[in-house]
This record gives structure tokens, sequence and C-alpha cells, in this order.
């Protein structure tokens, strides 16, 4: 928003100037005539005079993008779980102070740095997606040391980043702002912050906050570089992936190289010490052959990396992932079990959580496996918990190794379908690209096809098919509904019916679960009720079963419930005259009326 609005704000400028000195040199020529030469050197004082007080103007009224970008960050820290991140590739979490002024040395040091950094950042993001990578991780890196595809892959980055700066004599420290392109690198691969963040501002704060276990984290990539040293090897990543992908370790190679440059250079002048250093570097990679060299099979271990959250002064750990071959995190299974009723769903959540489990053991184990589908259909009323168990299933995809993200995309009709022929697929590819790596819920899928003319629908459908079967490694599609209209839908098209075979029914919750919901509200708002107002809850729950039809909220209408019941709270206390002696967390019955 702040962008746009600086872009008119110059425009205006640009056009009102561009008036003025027309106006200017018309007068000028007139002038001229009496005052010569003179009158064109009074003009060209006027324009410089004009420019100037335009870009004071400009200065003082345009927007700080920088602070709205910070701000934007900020609030999503606020309001975006961590558990939940949907914009972080690795579930790690960073906040930026909105003040402060960023020292001007770190600001020249990144400006030299960045093209390089930049560039590994690319490169990690192209690589990681590449088929295999995750699996060839898998075995480099120990069971159980608490990581994931971009923890695990950028532990090898850092890995050569550190030693290459050691090895250059600017070893990595918050004492010197040097470091700044190994801490722009930390951050851009184990942050969740988006694209367009205030790179300088967050640096700056890891320096001046120092929430980094900096010697932690660099004694654990010190250890795993020095297996590979003993050999001869300079690159962690070449001595796990030289059979893998060679272009890629050529390319991985030229960039570390062209980072150790821009390091060396960061003063301005080569001390020996680097210029032997580069020189040997060049010399290594200009003569490496794959051929003469064996893969050292080595294990690694990642370190966790802490942040302070400024915002509330807690500190905010990266969250642990167990190893994919290995078994779910133990807190996907204890939030799933601390749903309220939802039994049957549970137990088909955990027997397909296992049948993965078996099946990629049985694959580790060199034993042939069928091909698993992971697609779900999930049937049943509104307000059933479908989109609960939806963001369940994306972590356990996670965890289990089946998705590098495991992030969830809710969509639904609206979100995939134009009003014009052709527009319906390009919107369709946009919401399925933000998908990649993680599940893509489509609500009340069936509403795509509605069979009426000018319904652009059937294409939407037809480009989920071809993405489903093109990007099948990368992509899990969760479809719900109502049960008849769902089952019809997917039945009616065997691009669908042979896609979607996994179907979890969500029964409709029963009277004593909805209470059991409405005290969870209570519990998790701060409020309480006495005996005579539970009595009241439960009858006008009794009665909304009593009566309901096939379109019974369940949940939400547990939610409308509590929303109109503190709102009754609310008009009652308000009446009274002294709102200080007032309990206004208690619930009573009246409030149920």
């Amino acid at each position: 928003m702040s962008n746009k609005k600086n872009q008119n704000l110059i425009k205006g400028l640009t056009l009102i100037i561009t008036i003025v000195v027309m106006f200017a040199a018309i007068i000028v020529v007139k002038l001229s005539v009496v005052y010569g030469p003179i009158a064109y050197l009074i003009f060209a004082a006027f324009v410089v005079f004009v420019m100037l007080a335009g870009y004071i103007f400009w200065s003082k009224n345009r927007e700080n993008e920088t602070t709205q970008q910070i701000a934007d960050l900020m609030k999503e820290a606020l309001t975006t779980p961590l558990e939940g991140n949907s914009f972080g590739d690795s579930g790690y979490a960073a906040a930026i102070k909105p003040d402060g002024t960023i020292d001007q040395r770190l600001v020249r040091s990144m400006k030299r740095l960045e093209p390089t950094v930049s560039a590994l950042s690319k490169f990690f993001d192209d690589f990681i997606h590449y088929n295999g990578v995750a699996e060839k991780l898998r075995n480099h890196f120990s069971l159980g040391s608490g990581s994931d595809t971009f923890h695990e892959l950028s532990t090898i980055f850092l890995s050569d980043v550190a030693f290459l700066s050691a090895k250059l004599g600017h070893e990595v420290s918050f004492d010197s702002f040097e470091s700044c392109g190994f801490v722009t690198l930390l951050l851009r691969l184990r942050t969740n912050a988006p694209e367009n963040t205030d790179w300088n501002r967050l640096v700056f704060q890891a320096f001046v906050d120092r929430n980094i276990d900096m010697d932690s984290l660099l004694d654990n990539l010190q250890k795993n570089h020095a297996q590979v040293e003993a050999t001869g090897e300079i690159f962690l990543f070449a001595s796990i992936f030289s059979e893998f992908s060679p272009d890629a370790v050529q390319k991985y190679m030229r960039l570390m190289y062209d980072f150790s440059a821009a390091l060396a250079n960061i003063d301005r002048k080569l001390i020996p010490q680097e210029v032997q250093w580069l020189q040997h570097l060049e010399r290594f990679i200009g003569n490496y052959r794959l051929s003469a060299r064996k893969p050292n099979f080595v294990k690694c271990t990642t370190r966790q990396v802490n942040y302070k959250n400024p915002l509330n002064d807690m500190v905010v750990k990266n969250k642990s992932k167990v190893e994919a071959d290995s078994f779910v995190s133990s807190d996907v299974i204890t939030r799933l079990n601390e749903l309220i009723g939802l039994s049957s769903v549970k137990r088909e959540v955990i027997t397909f959580r296992n049948f993965i489990k078996i099946q990629k053991e049985r694959k580790k184990k060199g034993f042939s496996v069928p091909p698993t589908s992971y697609h779900l259909v999930f049937s049943g009323n509104p307000g059933t918990g479908k989109t609960t168990i939806a963001r369940i299933m994306a972590e356990i995809f996670r965890d289990m190794g089946v998705l590098a993200k495991g992030h969830l995309v809710e969509t639904s009709r609206a979100d995939l379908v134009a009003g014009y022929m052709g527009q319906t697929a390009i919107k369709t590819n946009k919401v399925i690209d933000s998908a990649l790596d993680g599940v893509l819920f489509i609500d009340e899928a069936y509403t795509l096809s509605k069979n009426a003319e000018n319904d652009y629908g059937q294409e939407a459908i037809d480009t989920l098919l071809k993405r489903m079967e093109d990007d099948r490694n990368r992509l899990v599609v969760i479809i719900a509904g109502y049960t008849n209209e769902i089952k019809n839908f997917v039945n009616s098209n065997p691009g669908l019916s042979s896609r979607f075979n996994r179907y979890i029914e969500f029964p409709d919750y029963t009277e004593d679960e909805l209470a059991e919901i409405f005290k969870s509200l209570l519990s998790k708002y701060d409020y309480k009720m006495d005996y005579d107002a539970e009595v009241a809850m439960k009858k006008c729950i009794a009665a909304a079963v009593q009566n309901k039809d096939s379109r019974f909220g369940n949940g939400r209408y547990v939610r409308n419930l509590f929303e109109k019941v503190i709102e009754k709270q609310a008009n009652r206390l308000a009446a009274l005259s002294d709102l200080g002696k007032a309990d206004v967390s208690k619930i009573i019955a009246s409030d149920f009326v």
C-alpha cells in the first residue's frame, strides 16, 4: 500500500514540477530580451530550487515502506500460531522491532554481500524441491535430531559458510558486522519472514539483541564440517550430493566462491591470507573431479536456534520435528486426542498414520510397497471439525516425510472459478502453486460442478486433476462437504474417483459433546457459570439437537450460542450502576433465555 502511495506521490510531483518549469521557461525567453544571459542563469537556479523543494516535500510526505513492512511482519507474529504457520517453510519464528536506527556499517556490509547471499538463498529454495533431496538428507542426519528437510539442508549451507568465513579470517561473531552474511543466510533459511522483509533491520536486531545462541550453533556446525576436512574436502554439500547431482554441486561451489570473494572484499582491501585462500579455493573448484572422489558418508546433526520474541519477552524455539522415517511428533497426536468427540475420525487418522509409517519402514528395508494415494475425502455436516483435522493431517504428512512443508491452504469455488473462459485455469493454478509441498483443502468441492451454462467449474476440476498428477509428490488434496453431495461429486468423474478413494466420515456431535465444547469456550475466554446456568445451557443444546436438520451447524451452533450468551450477559451487566462490583466472568441462567 505504501509503495503505491509513494509512486502516486512521485507522479504528482513530476507533473507539477514539469508545469512550473515550462511556465518558467516561457518567462525566461521573454526576460532574456531585457537581461540577456543572466536570465538563463536565473532559470537554472530556479529549476534547481524547484527540484530541491520537490525532493524535500517528497521526503516529508512519503510513506515509510520499511516501517510498513516491519509492522506487517509484527502483525504476522502476533496473529499466526507458530504450529500453524503458513508462511514459514519449516516452522521457525522471527519478529522485528520497528524502532531504532540501523547502524550504517551494517548497511554497507549487507549491501556488499546481498547479491551473493540472495543467490545462495535462491539456490537453496530451488534445490530443496529436487526429487530425492529429502531422502538423501535423511541418510546423512542422525535419527532423532529433531529436524526437518529445511533445517537439515540449511545446516549444510551454514556449515560451509562458517568454514569458509573462518578460513578467510572473518570468523562468525556478533562482535563484527562482517558476519552479517552468515546471519542473513541463517535468518533467510530458518525464519518465516516473507520475501519483502527489511533484512537490514532484522539482521541488525539480531546483532543488537544477540538472542541467537551463536556459540552453540557454530560449535555444532564445526563438528559437522570436521568430518570431511580430514579427507581434503572443502564443501560438506559436495561430500553429500556429489553423486546425487554433479551439476548442482558445481553451481553450489561457484556460489560459495562468489560469497567468499565478496566477504574478503567487504572492507575494500585484501590481505595475504584472503588472497591465498581464494586462490586455493579457485584451484579446488577448477580441478574438482567427481570421478576421482567417493562420497564421504557423514552423519550430521542439527542445532536448534532460539529467538527471543520482543513482543512478549518469551523465548520461541524452532519446533522440533521427528525424523520423517521414524514417527509422528507426540504433539500432533496429543492435540488430536484432546479434541472433543470424533472418536471414529481419530481412529481413521491413526490408522492412516500407521499405514504410512509401516510402508516407509518397508521401503527403507528394501521391500516393494504399493503406490499410495494420500488424497482424502472428508464428508459430514458443517462444524464437525473437518478443517481442524485437515490441519492435523497436514502436519502428519510433513512429519512422515510425505510433504516438505505441511502447510494447509483452505480454498473454495470462489477462489478457483472465474467468470470468463481461460481465467479459471489461471486462478486454479495460482491457488495450487501456493499449496505445493502442503495440503490443498477444498470445502464444498461439489459446487465446482454446477452443470450450468457459462459455468467454468469443470475447467477448475480439469486443472486440478492435471496438477494432482503432475505434482503428485508435492501436493495432497482434501475435499470436504456434505456426505451425499461429496460422494456423488466424486463418483460422477472417473478422474476424481480414481484419485479420491479414502473417505473419512465426520459424525454429528452428541448433546454431551456439544456441552463440552461450550464449556471449553467458557474456559478459553475466562468465563464461568453456576449450576442453573449449566442446566439452561444443556436445555438449549438439547432443543437444538432435537430439532436439527441436515444443515445443523454442530460446533458452529455452539460458538453462535456462546456469542449470544455473552452478549446477553454484557447487556445485563451494562444496566448496573456500579460495574466495579459486578462479576464480569459469571454466566447465569437468564443469559440463555
